[in-house]
This record gives structure tokens, sequence and C-alpha cells, in this order.
């Protein structure tokens, strides 16, 4: 059971998310390149060798960019709410990696609540 501050865990996760948009862009690039390659020079077989990994490809960079969107959404969601309601700070709590929901106890004012729980 690891826990880390909120804030470090928070950064972390946009790091990683942002590292998922990145692979993801370069898929793109990696996809326009065969693109040319497939206009200009491939004929025959190499046709259809470079349209199965325009496919691959493609099908990479939308796994890429659906992670990234996850990842960033949710750490978003959990940004949004780790401020405390009684004592109003921000990210003053520590974040078990292993567990969903997130269960946080302001070290101000001691108050808990939990992130990610539907609030009914």
């Amino acid at each position: 059971m690891q826990q880390q501050k909120f804030k470090n865990w928070h950064e972390k996760q946009l790091y990683t998310s942002f590292a998922w948009l990145v692979s993801c862009l370069m898929c793109g690039f990696l996809f326009a390149t065969v693109v040319e390659y497939v206009a200009k020079y491939a004929s025959g077989i190499f046709t259809i060798i470079s349209l199965v990994a325009l496919y691959g490809i493609g099908i990479a960079a939308i796994e890429l960019f659906r992670r990234f969107w996850m990842k960033f959404s949710f750490t978003q969601y959990c940004a949004s709410s780790a401020t405390c309601e009684n004592c109003g700070s921000y990210g003053l709590f520590k974040v078990r990696t292993d567990t969903w929901p997130i269960y946080a106890r302001c070290q101000k004012c001691d108050h808990q609540w939990v992130i990610g729980q539907d609030d009914e």
C-alpha cells in the first residue's frame, strides 16, 4: 500500500497522460509519413503491406488517444474534488494508489470525504 501526497500524485498522472498524447501525435506523424510513401513509391505487394501498416498505426493512434483522454479526465475529476469542504485547503491529503474511490482526510482540519463516489 503506497501513499503519496495528492499534489505529487496529480502531477504524475498529468505527466503520464501527456506522454500518451505525445505518443498519439507521433503515431499521427508516422501515419502521414507512410501515406506519403504509399502515394509516391509503393507498388504491388508493398502497397498492401503499407496499407496494413496504416491500419495498425491508425488503431494504435486511436488507442493512445483513448488512454490519454481517460487518464486526463479522471485526473481532472479528482482535482476538482480535492478541496476540503471545512477549511478550503486544496490537496492536503495523501492518495493510496491501489484503491478506488480515493478516501481523503484533510491534514489541516481532519475532515474526511470520498473522491470518486457518486453524490446522491
